[in-house]
């Protein structure tokens, strides 16, 4: 037998070859590919899948394509839009531009804004957390109390003033300083009082 590592496969299987070798890979192996591979189609074929979409191509589309704004629907539009949307178009050609008046609005950064747009609205403090989700993804009825930002808010201001208290009381602590020392004949200092610096 020679000193090779493969083992010999008895006769009984001709179809396997005739050695197996016993040792492991040493990296990975690409197995059998399941697909079958498709044949490339003939200049034929591709030449009606390119008639047949350029048909669809020229049936779907107009011959001149027509980029104008569409006609207004018919019947008279609002007076009052007209007008507003006539005022936006004459400030946007002055260089006055809406989004931007809104942004520096002082009124706007008035903190209490919300309240007073959800009383304009007509909004509540529980509807402001209504959705349009399923009940099973999101229920307000099913939040508990300390679930609202009200107290949230109140529960957070609890919080930084007991810091703050803690904060200030730690701070009122004195520091002992140790009495000076004189050194001794070999150099070493020696302590006079029993008061040391906590570490």
């Amino acid at each position: 037998m020679s000193n090779r590592t493969s083992l010999l496969v008895p006769d009984k299987c001709p179809n396997l070859p005739e050695t197996v070798t016993s040792r492991e890979p040493s990296g990975p192996i690409v197995g059998p590919s399941h697909e079958e591979a498709q044949p490339e189609p003939h200049f034929s074929e591709r030449s009606r899948l390119s008639t047949s979409r350029t048909l669809i191509h020229d049936l779907t589309l107009p011959p001149v394509p027509n980029l104008d704004i569409p006609l207004s629907p018919p019947g008279s539009p609002n007076a009052n839009v007209n007008a507003k949307f006539a005022h936006f178009l004459s400030l946007k050609k002055q260089g006055v531009h809406f989004n931007e008046k809104l942004a520096f609005s002082t009124s706007l950064k008035n903190p209490s804004l919300l309240k007073k747009l959800m009383e304009h609205a007509g909004i509540d403090d529980q509807m402001q957390y209504f959705t349009s989700l399923p009940p099973e993804v999101w229920n307000i009825l099913g939040l508990p109390r300390w679930g609202f930002k009200e107290e949230l808010l109140k529960s957070q201001k609890d919080f930084h003033q007991k810091a703050e208290e803690q904060w200030s009381a730690d701070q009122r602590d004195t520091i002992e300083f140790v009495a000076a020392t004189a050194a001794d004949s070999d150099g070493a200092r020696s302590t006079s009082s029993s008061r040391t610096r906590p570490c």
